[in-house]
């Protein structure tokens, strides 16, 4: 890949191309002129830019429901420990908020092209193969949704449109990237820097921005380094975020992670039965072959987990799978199943109890 100059907008390493790759379907819409065409289209909703990358690409947030809230007069950090936590969350009587995040990683296109897809759903009362998914759309007015379609836009616009079909080698470097002498820069490799030294790579892959910055793990509180998961964590905290999907992919079959152990003790047990009941649903729907339950928290320190210090939030994510036999429908489905699985739990299991959060 040959490096090109950087300007707004435009990528600084040339897109990858995989020959032979299967044509996309028209629903399955994720270059940024088609992301940033649906997020300008809304008006069922609110359209807000919160950033502006690296490479000069809009930061969409879609936002539906009531969000007039006045500004919290403390933090959640603070908040939680008064003595009603009234002083950060004042939403009696208003609905949960629940966040889908997309496309952290600009290679994982997946969660990206449903994003899309529930916007459609949204303003249209239909995806865009023409379903309904009618009792989704009835849990959904029991909260308010925030949707940010793709939040590392530099590293969608130099990653193709899918990866099914693509062999593991390729898909690793697709996704971190590859060194000038040609080897993989790899899953872990690519966690020994931070940023990733751009100069040393003949192609970074879609994990970072266009800055070498991997955003998820733009987690070291007091030096935050991107615009984008600065703006992330502005969001939830102003918005009383009560739970975040944040959608990945993978090269295996589809599955939700609960969440670290670096975290309250009770999120870690609601996130757990929230995990068991999505990849449940997942093999009841014939997405996975086990039915994934029992799943263990690991200690990873990500973005995650300052979204829960922002507000308070359960903080999940969702691994959907880039190919694993699945069709477009399918991986499509994949993050619909999810969605109505987690949203119908919270209508008898809050996903949030914040007066036991309280010191």
């Amino acid at each position: 890949m040959i490096a090109t100059e950087k300007t707004i907008g435009k990528p600084l390493f040339a897109p990858w191309k995989v020959q032979g790759l299967e044509p996309r379907p028209d629903y399955w819409r994720v270059r940024p002129d088609e992301i940033i065409a649906a997020c300008e289209s809304v008006r069922r909703g609110r359209d807000e830019v919160i950033a502006t990358t690296p490479g000069g690409f809009p930061v969409h947030a879609v936002f539906y429901g009531d969000f007039s809230d006045p500004p919290p007069q403390s933090n959640w950090s603070a908040g939680s420990s008064s003595t009603t936590c009234g002083s950060y969350f004042r939403r009696s009587g208003k609905l949960p908020t629940v966040f889908w995040c997309s496309g952290i990683h600009g290679a994982e296109a997946e969660s990206v092209a449903f994003a899309v897809n529930l916007i459609a759903l949204m303003e249209h009362g239909q995806d865009l193969l023409g379903r309904k998914h009618e009792r989704l759309r009835e849990l959904l007015q029991h909260y308010r949704l925030i949707i940010v379609p793709c939040v590392n836009m530099d590293g969608r616009s130099i990653s193709p449109d899918h990866l099914r079909g693509v062999p593991d080698d390729e898909f690793r470097k697709i996704s971190q990237g590859i060194w000038l002498d040609g080897s993989p820069v790899g899953w872990r490799g690519s966690k020994e820097y931070f940023p990733l030294p751009l100069d040393r790579v003949a192609y970074p892959g879609g994990y970072p921005n266009a800055d070498g910055f991997n955003i998820m793990h733009d987690a070291c509180p007091g030096h935050i380094r991107t615009a984008e998961a600065k703006a992330l964590l502005r969001l939830v905290e102003r918005n009383y975020v009560d739970l975040v999907i944040n959608g990945h992919s993978c090269e295996c079959e589809p599955f939700m992670l609960p969440p670290s152990e670096f975290n309250y003790n009770s999120h870690v047990e609601r996130g757990k039965r929230a995990s068991d009941a999505v990849n449940l649903a997942l093999f009841k729907a014939g997405l996975r072959t086990t039915p994934g339950t029992g799943l263990r928290s690991g200690r990873e320190v990500n973005l995650n987990n300052l979204f829960v210090l922002a507000s308070g939030a359960l903080a999940l994510t969702l691994e959907c799978t880039v190919w694993h036999g699945l069709s477009f429908e399918q991986i499509l489905d994949t993050n619909f199943i999810t969605l109505e699985t987690l949203l119908e739990s919270g209508l008898q299991d809050p996903f949030v109890d914040r007066k036991a959060l309280l010191r």
